[in-house]
């Protein structure tokens, strides 16, 4: 009985551990996100400024963007659909909700895997 309640308390915390690793991969993505958002605010806002833009890996090139023209957007799957800064603004508001969303299912998750390891040690 107590080698399968340390069995139990094991894989719960390896799960709770996780659960944990997961929300903090979600928190990243989401603060890029809100970066991003930032980024497009003062390219908008600055058109007539060079910018440093990424060609590669570790290479890097100033540019002067024409926000007129639309961007290329990763929809997912490999698949770019090209967009204006206030579209990209949309699809990256959508991104970060999705991401706030799961966010808060893995935070209901790890509150069951407590309220369970709490169980088993009472």
């Amino acid at each position: 009985m107590e080698q399968e309640k340390i069995e139990v308390l094991n894989n719960l915390n390896q799960q709770h551990e996780m659960l944990f690793e997961q929300i903090k991969i979600v928190e990243q993505q989401i603060n890029e996100i809100s970066v991003f958002d930032k980024e497009l605010d003062a390219l908008e806002n600055n058109k007539d400024n060079e910018i440093l833009a990424p060609l590669g890996k570790s290479v890097f090139a100033f540019m002067k963007p024409n926000i007129a023209e639309k961007f290329f957007v990763d929809v997912g799957a490999g698949y770019f659909v090209r967009k204006n800064i206030n579209e990209t603004k949309r699809v990256a508001a959508e991104q970060k909700h999705r991401l706030e969303s799961f966010k808060a299912q893995l935070s209901d998750e790890i509150q069951n895997v407590a309220v369970a390891l709490e169980e088993l040690i009472i």
